[in-house]
């Protein structure tokens, strides 16, 4: 066997051997070519994730969202806006994160979509908790053991 190809069937043995490990990171998209799209997905535990949606062109936003990914339900608030609509939302993106990333920490009995809700309402405008029957990205990444019954998620084309 001539070397090369022994090389490249001890990487093949290799990577068929070695499990390719998701990150929510993947999740990260622009949208909107370039100027909007969704950000920093994080893996919070306790079946959570959380990620940011924006825009910026000729205005900008942030939504900061956090989704239980076995029951569905999200959180979703809008820390950030400037010339979007007549309102002018001061940036509190990092307060809201803040919180509930020391949520996160906590025991997961108190770490709720209703919890965290309550805490970050007073970091934006638009607070809204909601059940989705969709897979969430982060989720299917995750948490894949529970989707349940909510359609997978998949890239739109």
């Amino acid at each position: 066997m001539n070397a090369l190809r022994f090389i490249s069937t001890c990487l093949a043995g290799v990577l068929a051997a070695t499990p390719l490990v998701a990150s929510v990171g993947m999740c990260d998209r622009v949208t909107h070519i370039s100027h909007g799209g969704s950000g920093d997905h994080r893996d919070m535990g306790a079946g959570k994730v959380m990620w940011i949606d924006w825009w910026a062109q000729e205005g900008v936003f942030k939504d900061v969202w956090l989704a239980d990914c076995k029951t569905g339900r999200a959180v979703s608030l809008r820390t950030w806006e400037e010339r979007i609509t007549e309102r002018h939302v001061i940036d509190r993106t990092a307060r809201a994160l803040r919180i509930i990333e020391r949520q996160a920490e906590a025991a997961s009995a108190f770490f709720t979509i209703d919890r965290v809700a309550d805490l970050i309402r007073k970091e934006g405008v638009d607070l809204t908790v909601a059940a989705y029957s969709n897979e969430f990205c982060a989720c299917s990444v995750a948490y894949p053991a529970m989707r349940g019954d909510k359609t997978p998620f998949e890239v739109a084309q």
